[in-house]
């Protein structure tokens, strides 16, 4: 888990750090993070849904924390007006939310994928 976790964030990073294509690619980063992390994820035995919110939750858990810190680090460096500081803990929130979601898309489009591709047999490919 802790590899395609790395891995999902590493892409969520690459995806915001391109200079021009950070507009096109940001939204899309915790989405396309998910479906080359949950590769390494072993998901055998399980529902792809079940599995898939169980990895979007991880990463939205792991994007939470790292949210949570540039917070505490903003608000407490940057004197800020009280409704500014509501601000930022509510986009927290709702940014962690969409990196949950979007994670848990992600993941499931690749389990659904691969699971489908294995089901296919090659008369019916061909």
């Amino acid at each position: 888990m802790a590899k395609g976790l790395l891995t999902a964030l590493g892409v969520m990073l690459v995806c915001t750090i391109i200079p021009v294509a950070q507009f096109l690619l940001a939204p899309f980063g915790p989405f396309l993070g998910a479906y080359f992390g949950i590769r390494s994820v072993d998901t055998t035995g399980s529902a792809p849904l079940v599995a898939a919110a169980k990895f979007g939750a991880v990463v939205g858990a792991a994007s939470a924390v790292i949210l949570v810190l540039i917070a505490v680090i903003l608000t407490a460096v940057v004197p800020m007006p009280g409704k500014f500081v509501i601000l930022t803990w509510i986009a927290v929130a709702v940014f962690a939310t969409y990196v949950a979601g979007m994670s848990t898309l992600g993941g499931l489009y690749r389990l659904m994928k691969t699971r489908s591709a294995a089901l296919t047999t090659p008369a019916e490919a061909g």
